[in-house]
């Protein structure tokens, strides 16, 4: 199905107008015609079954409007490279997470020149992600923190290559009850400074298996075996 961002007012029974850059993209790129049926998402969990009354004219009528639940998960991966680092914001968009914290870290190779436009490409691809999923919930992507300043008062996973870390299943009531935070590493993982600091923040250590994961991996890994969790 055909799906559009509007950040408007979503009601049943009302004809819409998509923004400029959406409307192009609907029936320029994708060439909507008329009487097709069209996804409109407004990125805070509306979102609308409708069709097009004219593709002249660009007109959508609402026919129906549903609410999906927010995700309770917020991904704070190690800044990763920029292929690596969109192919993650992309992926983990799909599965379903609220919010992501970008982590500096002692062996992460990236550095960011100009965060501003770092941040609007990066909230560009969390959108086109959310059109291609359907997930009627746009992310919030915060600038890079230093993982030293990070602090939560929820369950927060570390994917960790530790002599301490568990397995995920042993933290099935707190993943199911609470709102959570994920964190991942860079490719040359946390330092021994960063562990201690962690554990000193009593985060929770997980392993993902017997192989070594590159961050990416490692991330959408971990985001799944979680909707798995909360799912059953």
């Amino acid at each position: 199905m055909l799906r559009a961002f509007y950040s408007g007012k979503l009601e049943r029974g009302v004809q819409i107008c998509l923004e400029e850059d959406e409307a192009h993209h609907l029936f320029h790129v994708l060439r909507a015609k008329s009487g097709e049926s069209v996804m409109i998402l407004n990125g805070q969990g509306s979102y609308a079954h409708a069709h097009v009354i004219d593709s002249k004219s660009q007109k959508i009528i609402v026919d129906d409007l549903a609410h999906a639940t927010l995700s309770n998960i917020t991904l704070c991966p190690a800044l990763l490279k920029s292929k690596a680092m969109d192919f993650l914001i992309r992926e983990a968009t799909a599965i379903g997470i609220a919010k992501i914290i970008p982590l500096c870290t002692q062996n992460s190779e990236v550095k960011i020149q100009n965060i501003a436009d770092k941040q609007v490409h990066w909230n560009r691809v969390v959108r086109e992600a959310c059109k291609q999923s359907g997930n009627p919930y746009l992310p919030i992507i915060e600038i890079p923190r230093k993982l030293k300043d990070l602090q939560f008062s929820i369950p927060t996973f570390v994917a960790a290559l530790h002599k301490n870390s568990k397995n995920i299943f042993q933290y099935q009531s707190e993943i199911k009850n609470n709102p959570i935070a994920i964190l991942i590493g860079p490719e040359g993982d946390f330092s021994e400074e960063e562990y201690y600091d962690l554990g000193q923040k009593n985060f929770h250590f997980i392993h993902l298996g017997k192989h070594i994961l590159r961050a990416e991996t490692a991330a959408l890994y971990l985001l799944s075996v979680i909707d798995h969790i909360i799912r059953n």
